[in-house]
């Protein structure tokens, strides 16, 4: 017995020391009797089996597998104790939640961050079998009087284990802009033979006129020693800033940067490797009250540009506490992974955001209708039952000023011109020939216009026992298309 205490002894001090993850919160042996089949489970949007989840963190491609880190709480249903989570997936829509990856230590929890893979062993960890995840990360200090900083760990296993760097301290310390520093960025500049990392240090004083938020760049050659580059200063930015290259219309001699932040307010400008240019003229790449904190793949193996963000209950109409008030043991989900590219319109160069197509590997039965009037469309797909769903459909905005959608219950309206859904507009391009999609699950739904021009993330809760689609309009009206897909569940 006396062995015995000993030992427990020298654990406990073992977990208190300094640079050494607390291994209290591995908490995932717990989540094994979880199903996912409770009744407002998302279906083919990621959740954690349990617990509280926000921002997407440190996602990467390594080896055939897409790694979705993400902020959690492994001790209970509301934000604190924040861990990075993590999920496995071959095809980004079927996902395995693996054991929790990087957990608090010292007196601070880990915020969010962003991983790479250490393809040229700058951080000299690579092994014969394996080359390092690098995942950098904000230390967020518990106690007030400490400030953030930003720090790393690494994985030689393809994300099954972290080991801290330099056991937890700061690698890109306090720049003096006070706590609420946090939310780093890395990725490899080639052209310039270096890493890269962007961080959000300062929000615009919203009294201030002149006053303006700030995003500091990075450079190193070994993963550890950063060098300041240069200062992103605008009105808009507000952390978990990522920055990506997008072709231009799909022309690989035509490249632009496109940054953005957790509400995903966005420019488009050039990055030399050193600073970032743009016009300094912002947009807002999400019209709905859900998307937030988006983040893009690292290492994508087909040229594709993905992203993935979380959305967050902040609808008035279902409640900040809307998955605890109904007694689920998970909180929030993200949403559904779409690519990004940049298109040139009317206006200027702008971004379009579109579903994955993977997506079809969830599809369970097809309705597909051609040259259809909307009369006739009623008639066959009245009696339908439909739960997940992915509807999409094409027309001539010459031939209709007014049509309404009803989707289990959650209404879109076409009307001179534009999209509307619960009295946010969302804008089309001038052009004769009208698109929209709209993917509806048990408690979201996000709606694309126009090739994904417009994009709409929100929370909507159907009805159980409303199962019906159908539309509504004041005269006959002909659709080019109208293709409804009934998806099943993600989870295996």
């Amino acid at each position: 017995m006396r062995c015995l205490l000993i030992f427990t002894f020298f654990v406990a001090q073992a977990q208190q020391s300094p640079g050494v993850m607390i291994d209290s919160f591995q908490t995932f042996d717990s989540y094994k009797d979880i199903k996912y089949d409770e009744s407002l489970r998302p279906q083919f949007h990621f959740s954690s089996k349990k617990n509280w989840i926000n921002d997407p963190n440190g996602m990467v491609h390594y080896k055939g597998e897409y790694h979705l880190f993400f902020q959690h709480n492994p001790k209970a249903i509301h934000w604190g104790n924040m861990t990075w989570g993590h999920a496995v997936s071959k095809n980004m829509v079927h996902w395995e939640q693996l054991q929790h990856a990087i957990l608090p230590y010292d007196n601070g929890t880990i915020f969010s961050g962003t991983a790479a893979v250490d393809y040229s062993n700058s951080l000299g960890k690579n092994t014969k079998g394996d080359k390092t995840i690098v995942a950098y990360f904000t230390h967020a200090q518990n106690d007030k009087k400490d400030l953030f900083y930003q720090a790393g760990a690494y994985s030689t296993d393809k994300g099954r284990t972290f080991q801290l760097i330099d056991g937890g301290r700061p690698l890109v310390p306090n720049q003096g802009f006070d706590r609420a520093e946090r939310d780093p960025k890395i990725f490899w500049h080639a052209p310039s033979k270096k890493w890269v990392l962007i961080l959000w240090i300062k929000r615009a004083h919203k009294k201030k006129a002149n006053d303006l938020g700030k995003v500091r760049f990075f450079g190193s050659t070994n993963l550890k020693n950063w060098q300041k580059l240069s200062d992103f200063d605008r009105k808009w930015v507000y952390e978990c800033m990522d920055l990506v290259e997008l072709k231009v219309d799909g022309n690989p001699n035509n490249k632009k940067w496109l940054i953005f932040d957790a509400s995903f307010d966005y420019e488009i400008g050039t990055f030399d490797g050193l600073s970032l240019s743009t016009n300094k003229k912002n947009h807002l790449g999400d019209l709905g009250n859900a998307y937030y904190a988006a983040q893009t793949f690292n290492n994508s193996p087909d040229g594709r540009t993905v992203i993935m963000g979380w959305l967050r209950t902040r609808d008035k109409n279902i409640g900040k506490n809307f998955y605890v008030d109904q007694n689920m043991p998970f909180n929030q989900q993200m949403s559904f992974p779409a690519t990004m590219e940049l298109r040139t319109t009317a206006t200027g160069i702008r971004l379009f955001r579109w579903p994955i197509k993977e997506i079809k590997s969830l599809y369970q039965k097809r309705y597909i209708f051609e040259e259809i009037e909307s009369g006739v469309l009623n008639k066959n797909l009245k009696g339908e039952s439909f739960d997940g769903i992915d509807l999409y459909t094409s027309f001539d905005r010459n031939k209709t000023s007014f049509f309404q959608i009803n989707i289990r219950g959650q209404m879109l309206t076409y009307q001179k011109g534009d999209f509307y859904f619960n009295d946010v507009i969302l804008p089309t391009l001038d052009k004769n020939k009208v698109n929209v999609r709209i993917l509806l699950d048990r408690t979201s739904i996000e709606i694309y216009a126009d090739d994904g021009f417009s994009v709409l993330s929100s929370y909507a809760v159907p009805t159980p026992e409303n199962k019906e689609i159908s539309v509504n309009t004041s005269e006959a009206f002909l659709f080019d298309v109208f293709e409804v897909n009934k998806l099943g569940s993600i989870w295996r």
